[in-house]
């Protein structure tokens, strides 16, 4: 008789055991839970800051390529612009050297055509005086001749005392188409005498060649009053003439 209220005192306590043991096992079934669930929302915290974060690394990576695109096309522009500039310089001086040359080689063409018609307007003129002394009959180039000389001392003489000509001695020369007279001589003699201040005996040459006139050189001043001078005088008038018309 004592052994069922002992087997029913051990069913008893066995059974409050296994209440007791379902308890602690549900107590650490939910402190499992929670900390499944607290771990869960932790790893879902996490992901959303990862996430963040991804999204924020992508933003910022965007704006870099963004960014960098744009300072590259500011280069590429500032580059094209700078060769652009660079060209235009490089053809404004190609341009301006160009000009240059072809003024430069326009003075040339004219100095040489100026040249060329100088040495023209040279032989023209020796040639003309070349006619004509061989043309004309002496008494009407020895009349020519006198009244040029008259016309010398009388007019350009007044010329030369304006000028300064120095007082040191200097070499004189009279170059005449016919040789002086005596009264012509005397006349030089004072008139170099009023200008230079001091008596002198020029030297004399006869040069058919001038035809009329004389030429009187005194040092490096020469005083032309022979027909080729005037010929040479009056085509250069006439080409100033046409040049201006």
């Amino acid at each position: 008789m004592i052994i069922i209220p002992l087997v029913a005192l051990l069913i008893i306590i066995f059974t409050v055991m296994i209440i007791i043991f379902q308890r602690i096992m549900k107590q650490n079934v939910v402190l499992a839970t929670r900390h499944i669930d607290e771990l869960s929302q932790d790893y879902t915290k996490k992901g959303r800051e990862i996430n963040s974060q991804l999204e924020e690394t992508k933003q910022k990576c965007k704006e870099m390529i963004d960014q960098a695109r744009q300072e590259a096309q500011n280069i590429k522009e500032q580059v094209i612009k700078e060769a652009q500039t660079e060209r235009d310089k490089i053809l404004a001086e190609a341009r301006t050297h160009s000009e240059e040359i072809i003024q430069q080689a326009d003075k040339s063409r004219q100095l040489l055509l100026s040249e060329i018609s100088e040495r023209i307007n040279k032989e023209a003129i020796d040639k003309a005086c070349e006619l004509i002394q061989n043309t004309l009959p002496d008494r009407f180039k020895q009349e020519v001749h006198l009244h040029w000389v008259e016309e010398l001392i009388s007019s350009d003489f007044n010329e030369l005392e304006r000028l300064r000509i120095p007082k040191d001695k200097q070499e004189i020369k009279i170059v005449s188409a016919f040789g002086l007279s005596e009264g012509q001589r005397k006349t030089f003699s004072k008139k170099l005498k009023d200008v230079l201040g001091y008596d002198t005996v020029p030297k004399e040459e006869v040069d058919p060649k001038l035809v009329a006139g004389i030429i009187i050189h005194i040092g490096s001043l020469v005083l032309d009053g022979s027909l080729k001078n005037k010929i040479q005088e009056r085509a250069k008038n006439i080409h100033q003439q046409s040049s201006i018309e």
